[in-house]
């Protein structure tokens, strides 16, 4: 079994249908306050519904709400596959 440090990943590496667990936002003030908005917040549960190829967006699902975030900003989100 894996250690919970090596399972952490961004955001734009979860394949689609995946449920993960926000553990950071790396990014600045800016990138948080708009994660934020969105319902982003370190601890809560995010599935990625769809992720579409090379640098498009990743629509993610929080809280019964469907947004779509950049990979930019996706890359600072460290996250860890959530348990069921």
């Amino acid at each position: 079994m894996r250690r919970r440090e090596e399972m952490r990943l961004t955001l734009d590496k979860v394949s689609p249908g995946r449920r993960v667990k926000v553990l950071a936002i790396e990014g600045g003030r800016g990138c948080r306050q708009q994660l934020f908005g969105l319902g982003v917040y370190p601890g809560e549960v995010l599935k990625v519904i769809r992720s579409a190829p090379f640098a498009g967006p990743i629509v993610v699902e929080a809280n019964g709400t469907t947004f779509m975030i950049g990979r930019g900003m996706a890359q600072r989100v460290v996250v860890v596959e959530a348990a069921d």
